[in-house]
């Protein structure tokens, strides 16, 4: 990454544990490191239940860390005091992953909207927080009369560009983007796809995009870092990584990816994982080696650090040392 570049976001060795009674924890994020340039969409993927999630909401203070840091222009996330906090929340905001639970059904749309408003003292008065309602619907593709409505009035699709409404009324710099489209209709991702990457490119947004659509991610990422059990196990830039992957997982998941051609399709023979697919938190060795077809001994016993495999693509995969 050029070193002109303006970092926002360091992580570094960042763990987040969930304790269980009489059990081991739960290693939702084992020692995470990655970071993120002004005006960049870093995509992070896996499977449901990798972890992804909690890595985001972890780097941005909704769940306190087990060990790590992050800092967000320097500042750590977890030890800020309440006025770093506040000036935090209005540069950093978050799109979740759910617009039927993530919105209040009892507040009317411009309630929704206005709350950062209001909260950061944005508008000198009410006709003022208004107009920059209205411009913010207007923005996402709603009409100004949708203010006065209630959510349940609107399609998923809507929904979630309400949200998105809601986490541009404060004029963000950086949104966490947490599997925005997973619970809207085929016939709509692409619209909220295409409203984000106007956003960034009219706004210079910076983006963590956290999602499974691989086809979403590539659309929409500079860099790509691929999450297995709590770890990363590869990371680069988009196109080359698409390319060329690397770590066996990887290569199952972009080989998962549907072919358009239905004929291409049906003659394809996807690269099927197998396989458990948890460790227990107290092995050693590589995560992925249970359902890898390259395992050796040596990988269940010694864990893999990342390492570049090419320019600024790392991997951690005994095989690509």
């Amino acid at each position: 990454m050029s070193a002109e570049k303006e970092l926002l976001l360091q992580v570094d060795h960042l763990k987040k544990y969930f304790p269980q009674k009489k059990r081991p924890p739960v290693k939702a994020v084992d020692g995470v490191s990655f970071s993120i340039y002004r005006g960049e969409t870093l995509g992070l993927v896996g499977e449901s239940g990798c972890g992804k999630t909690t890595c985001g909401r972890t780097c941005i203070g909704l769940y306190p860390k087990t060990a790590g840091t992050v800092r967000y222009r320097g500042a750590d996330v977890h030890t800020m005091t309440e006025k770093d906090r506040r000036a935090f929340t209005k540069r950093v905001q978050v799109i979740f992953q759910d617009p039927y639970s993530s919105l209040d059904p009892k507040m009317k749309v411009g309630e929704i909207i206005a709350e950062g408003i209001q909260s950061h003292h944005l508008a000198s008065c009410r006709a003022q927080e208004s107009e920059m309602v209205a411009q913010l619907l207007t923005l996402v593709g709603l009409r100004q009369e949708h203010a006065t409505r209630y959510v349940h009035e609107f399609s998923g699709g809507q929904r979630q560009r309400i949200g998105i409404a809601r986490a541009l009324a404060v004029d963000p710099e950086f949104i966490l983007c947490d599997e925005p489209i997973s619970a809207l209709d085929v016939s709509i991702q692409a619209q909220i796809v295409n409203l984000l990457q106007t956003l960034r490119q009219e706004r210079g947004m910076t983006y963590l995009l956290i999602a499974h659509d691989l086809a979403m991610v590539r659309h929409l990422s500079d860099r790509v870092a691929v999450m297995y059990l709590g770890r990363l196990v590869e990371t680069g830039p988009c196109e080359e990584l698409f390319r060329h992957p690397a770590h066996p997982y990887t290569q199952a998941l972009l080989a998962a990816i549907p072919i358009a051609d239905p004929e291409t399709e049906k003659r394809r023979q996807p690269d099927i994982l197998t396989g458990e697919a948890m460790l227990s938190p107290t092995s050693a060795g590589c995560a992925f080696a249970p359902r890898c077809r390259f395992a050796s001994p040596r990988c269940l016993t010694e864990t893999p650090s990342l390492r570049e495999a090419a320019p600024d693509h790392w991997v951690s995969c005994h095989r690509c040392e």
